[in-house]
C-alpha cells in the first residue's frame, strides 16, 4: 500500500477517491463485482454471518453495488481488510459461542467513513482514525459514506486486556489522531496489511504479539485531557510485560523504576485496574504461558520450558497455578487448543489477577 493514504494535518481528512480502493493483497473471500446484481445483498449478508458470527445486516433495503471482504488467520487472531458499501450492521454476543466473544479488535479507517457505537460510547471514524471494539458486548457499525475501507485486526481478548485493562472502558472511542502512539500504531497496521500475504506463520504470530503491545500505546481524547487513567499504571504494566521471563521480577523492582514505594504504586494500580502489582505479575505470567502453549512457534517446547520462559521457577507450582486459573492442566490446554475455548471461565478484566494462595505471592 505504500505511504499512508490520509492525513490529519489541520484536523481534516484527505479528499476521498471517487471509487473504492483495492482491498489489498489479502486473500479475497468475497468480491461483489463478480456477483450478479440481484444476489449481492444476500451474498454480503451470508458472508458476514459466516466469517463474523453474531453480525447481522440491519434493514431490508440494503442494495450493495460493490464491495470486498478479504483476510484470514493472523497468528492467534484474524486480519481483515473490508471495502464496504453503505450498510448498518449490529453484533449480538448472545448469538454466538463463547469463543467468538473472546476477541478484541483494533479498527483502522483507511478510506471513507464509519460510525461505531458500543454501550454508551460512539465514534465517527474518518480516514486515519483508530478505535477498539470488544466482542464481549453488543456493538453497531454504520457506513456513512459512499464506501468504507476498514482494516480490522481481531486479537485474543485476554491478551489485550491483561496488558491494557483500561481499554475495556474505551471501546468505540477515537484515539487521539495526531498523537505519536496512534501514528505508530496506524503505520504498523498499514505495513502489516501490506506484508501479511508474504509472512509465514511464525512471523504472523510475532507481529500479532507486537501489535497487542502497541494497541495500548495511543492516548484517548479524554485521557489526554486529564482522564482517570494513571500513566504510572500503564508504565508498570509495560515494564511487567517486558520482564516476565526474569525469574526474580518483583513488585518492589517495578516501583523502584518509577522512584516511588511499592505501597504507593499498589494504590495507583488498584485504583486504575483493580489489582496490585504482584497480582499483575502473576496473571501476566499465566497469560503468557497459556498463549505460548497454543503458539505453533513453540510446538517443540515442553510445558516446563514454556513455564520457565514465562518466569515461573518451578514446574509443579506452575501447573497448580494454571489449573486454578484455567480449570485444566497445561498439557490438556495445549492438546485441546485451549479446551476448544469452551468453559474457559476467564477472569473478568475488571479483576483479572487476584492472588489465590500464599504460594502465588512468591511468583
Amino acid at each position: 500500500m505504500g505511504p499512508e493514504p490520509f492525513s490529519h494535518g489541520g484536523g481534516g481528512h484527505a479528499a476521498e477517491t471517487s471509487r473504492p480502493p483495492l482491498a489489498g493483497r489479502m486473500p479475497a473471500i468475497l468480491d461483489l463485482g463478480i456477483v450478479r446484481e440481484e444476489r449481492r445483498a444476500d451474498a454480503w449478508r451470508n458472508c458476514a454471518r459466516t466469517y463474523f458470527p453474531g453480525l447481522s445486516v440491519r434493514g431490508r433495503d440494503f442494495n450493495p453495488g460493490a464491495g470486498t471482504i478479504a483476510g484470514g488467520p493472523f497468528g492467534t487472531g484474524r486480519l481483515w481488510t473490508i471495502v464496504s458499501p453503505p450498510v448498518h450492521v449490529q453484533f449480538d454476543p448472545g448469538a454466538v459461542a463463547a469463543a467468538q466473544r473472546q476477541r478484541f479488535s483494533v479498527m483502522l479507517q483507511v478510506r471513507g467513513a464509519t460510525h461505531a457505537r458500543q454501550g454508551d460510547q460512539s465514534a465517527q471514524l474518518g480516514a486515519g482514525d483508530l478505535c477498539v471494539i470488544d466482542s464481549a458486548a453488543p456493538f453497531e457499525l454504520a457506513v456513512t459514506s459512499d464506501f468504507s475501507h476498514l482494516l480490522i485486526l481481531q486479537m485474543p481478548r485476554h491478551a489485550v486486556l491483561s496488558r491494557h485493562p483500561h481499554l475495556e472502558q474505551c471501546t468505540a472511542e477515537l484515539f487521539t489522531p495526531q498523537e505519536a502512539g496512534a501514528t505508530l500504531l496506524r503505520r504498523t497496521l498499514l505495513s502489516t496489511l501490506e506484508l501479511a500475504p508474504s509472512m509465514d506463520a511464525n512471523q504472523c504470530s510475532a507481529a500479532l504479539g507486537a501489535i497487542v503491545q502497541l494497541v495500548g500505546l495511543p492516548t484517548l481524547g479524554r485521557v489526554a485531557e486529564g482522564g482517570a487513567i494513571e500513566w504510572r499504571s500503564r508504565a508498570a504494566l509495560a515494564l511487567i510485560d517486558s520482564c516476565l521471563s526474569e525469574l526474580h521480577l518483583t513488585a518492589e523492582q517495578v516501583a523502584h523504576t518509577q522512584g516511588i514505594s511499592r505501597r504507593r504504586l499498589d494504590e495507583i494500580m488498584v485504583r486504575a485496574t483493580g489489582c496490585s502489582v504482584s497480582s499483575h505479575i502473576w496473571s501476566r505470567r499465566l497469560e503468557r504461558a497459556a498463549t505460548d502453549l497454543l503458539d505453533p512457534r513453540f510446538a517443540n517446547r515442553t510445558v516446563t520450558q514454556i513455564a520457565f520462559a514465562s518466569g515461573f521457577k518451578d514446574g509443579a507450582h506452575f501447573t497448580r497455578a494454571f489449573k486454578r486459573r484455567y480449570h485444566t492442566s497445561p498439557s490438556d490446554w495445549r492438546s485441546t487448543r485451549g479446551g476448544s475455548r469452551q468453559g474457559l471461565r476467564e477472569h473478568s478484566p475488571a479483576a483479572p489477577c487476584q492472588l489465590t494462595t500464599a504460594e502465588d505471592a512468591t511468583i
